[in-house]
Formats: structure tokens, C-alpha cells, sequence
């Protein structure tokens, strides 16, 4: 792995965290009657943040292509 690879990996993992809890809160609060539009923006919040974290693990993850043999 390279560094750039393992520094994905690590920002990857570090927004697990803030992704969950926008996740958890905004399906929380979208089942309640006065904080549904909060509970959306939040749950659109977790989806970017989410998402985010996702590609930077596809990033970590992905195998390079070998150096063409000379």
C-alpha cells in the first residue's frame, strides 16, 4: 500500500463515525412530526458524508495495475 492509499483508509474510517450518527439521528427525527425536515437534512448529510467514506475505501482498496514488463 501506498501512502496515499493508507491515509484513505484512515480518513475513510474517521468518517464512519460522524456519517452513523447523522444517519441515526436523521432517521430519529424524520419519524418525529416536528423535527421531520431536520431529520431529512440530516439523513442527506450522513448520505454525503457516507458516501464520501465510500469512495475513499474504494480509493484505499483498489489494486493498481502492475508495471508493464519491458
Amino acid at each position: 500500500m501506498s501512502g496515499g492509499q493508507i491515509a484513505a483508509l484512515i480518513f475513510a474510517i474517521l468518517l464512519l463515525l460522524p456519517g452513523g450518527c447523522f444517519m441515526l439521528f436523521g432517521i430519529a427525527f424524520v419519524g418525529d412530526q416536528q423535527y421531520s425536515d431536520g431529520g431529512i437534512v440530516l439523513l442527506a448529510a450522513a448520505f454525503v458524508i457516507l458516501g464520501v467514506a465510500g469512495l475513499l475505501f474504494w480509493l484505499a482498496l483498489r489494486r493498481r495495475k502492475p508495471p508493464p514488463a519491458i
